[in-house]
């Protein structure tokens, strides 16, 4: 704990909160139960009387992406290092190397999706209540510019990030972040990139759009690609997932909330899914009135955006939402597929630049929407749900993904969308429909908004 400590001072992080934790405690502990020894939450997220760290500055305006999928052939890469400035950070002598962790363990194998039947609708069946936008374009959001802050690590101090731009966008090296985040240990073995502290691990793929930290899954915006024999992570990725999930304290759009709006997929003449056991409509509203129990217990003011079988428009459920001052947004779902299908996944909105994670999830994101404005605080407040669920009850994991659910684009509050198993798996909906799944997996959520609000609060400060 003593490493794990350390570790947390240097770079604060979510999933070190969530998933850090989670992946000890399924090892040594009971995963039903929080961890609640004292200071454990000041030394996870380096809050409390953690030392503060110096304001860092901006890099250079994070250019948007080419639609274009970058290629592994071409052009030869043009390397980059972005200047900074000046900072007050202390800096240590730069000829001193991290020292490698001497033993290292191997990450469990998260449950394949792709065990499922081909064609079984892996995704679930598009339906209204998860439909996208179709709104005209407008204007990115100021904060969409130039975030996140990056201060330099002392080895990088006269340098900068190593970029190196493919077909016209711009990626970063691998050792970039080792050395930025402070990993112990940095290894290329084959195609597979390890980046490992004692209680952190993110493993990543090249060509591969998949990423693990402490084996939870993350769909990253862009596949890894590797030059020269380097990792290469897109910069995007980097600025929208990677930097928010590690320091939610530099979040830029961090804001305090004492409320949560919970919206109940679906309802009246829209069934939603149809399960072995009942409509995800049902469903969904059951959930929703035992997670506005679990999150009451814990003192937080909650408000649904319907409370019987009453049908309730899209922009109607982000009007309410939008008009909530100090809340978050937390639609919940049940999925459709196969027979074979099974598992939880997570969705938030896809960045600016990008694509959704699925081929219905609403395309390419060109120009920005009013919930990007947002994007940091969505990604950390799906990955400390998806986490929490994930590691508590080892669920098959689908994965943090992206996608502009019409309830997610509008919304001028963090929210995400929730997709809590699959109703046409006759197993699964099993468990769906019981009130001992419901309560669990609603006390999961429950924890989970508590951990987020609690990264929040050293982002917070830091603004102040």
């Amino acid at each position: 704990m003593k490493a794990l400590s350390l570790i947390a001072s240097r770079a604060p992080s979510i999933l070190m909160l969530v998933l850090a934790v989670s992946f000890v405690s399924s090892t040594f502990a009971d995963v039903t139960k929080p961890d609640e020894s004292p200071g454990f939450m000041r030394r996870i997220f380096g809050g409390g009387e953690s030392p503060k760290m110096p304001s860092p500055p901006a890099p250079e305006e994070v250019k948007q992406a080419s639609k274009a999928e970058p290629a592994t052939q071409g052009p030869k890469p043009k390397v980059t290092t972005i200047k900074p400035k000046s900072s007050s950070i202390t800096s240590k002598s730069s000829s001193s190397k991290t020292p490698e962790v001497k033993k290292t363990t191997e990450m469990k194998k998260t449950p394949a999706a792709a065990s499922e039947k081909k064609g079984d609708g892996e995704f679930g069946q598009d339906d209204d209540d998860k439909q996208t936008a179709e709104t005209k374009p407008v204007a990115a959001p100021s904060s969409l510019r130039g975030e996140p802050s990056h201060p330099l690590p002392p080895s990088q101090q006269g340098g900068g990030w190593k970029l190196i731009k493919v077909n016209g966008r711009d990626y970063v090296t691998a050792d970039s972040i080792h050395q930025f985040y402070r990993f112990s240990s940095y290894k290329l073995d084959g195609s597979h990139v390890w980046l490992r502290s004692n209680n952190l691990i993110l493993k990543a793929q090249v060509g591969s759009q998949e990423m693990l930290i402490n084996n939870i899954k993350f769909i990253l915006s862009f596949p890894v690609l590797e030059s020269g024999g380097r990792p290469l992570f897109s910069r995007l990725d980097l600025c929208k997932l990677i930097d928010p999930v590690l320091r939610p304290t530099y979040i830029s759009d961090a804001e305090p909330f004492d409320t949560v709006v919970i919206d109940a997929g679906h309802g009246g003449h829209d069934a939603g899914a149809r399960g072995v056991y009942g409509y995800e409509k049902d469903f969904a509203l059951k959930m929703a009135f035992v997670v506005k129990d679990s999150l009451e217990k814990k003192g937080f003011r909650v408000i649904l955006t319907r409370s019987n079988d009453t049908f309730i428009t899209l922009s109607g459920r982000v009007a309410i939402a939008n008009a909530t001052p100090r809340s978050i947004f937390l639609s919940l779902h049940f999925n459709s597929g196969g027979t074979a299908a099974s598992g939880i996944e997570t969705f938030a909105l896809t960045p600016q630049g990008s694509a959704a994670s699925l081929e219905r999830g609403g395309g390419y994101n060109a120009n920005g929407l009013t919930g990007n404005s947002h994007d940091s605080a969505n990604i950390a407040l799906a990955t400390a749900v998806h986490a929490m669920v994930i590691s508590r009850f080892k669920f098959v994991d689908r994965g943090i993904k992206r996608a502009q659910w019409s309830v997610l684009t509008g919304c001028k509050r963090p929210g995400i969308l929730f997709e809590g198993g699959f109703v046409t798996n006759g197993n699964e909906c099993r468990l769906i429909a019981s009130d001992t799944y419901r309560q669990s997996v609603s006390g999961a959520i429950a924890d989970a908004v508590v951990n987020y609000r609690t990264a929040l609060r050293g982002a917070i400060t830091n603004r102040r």
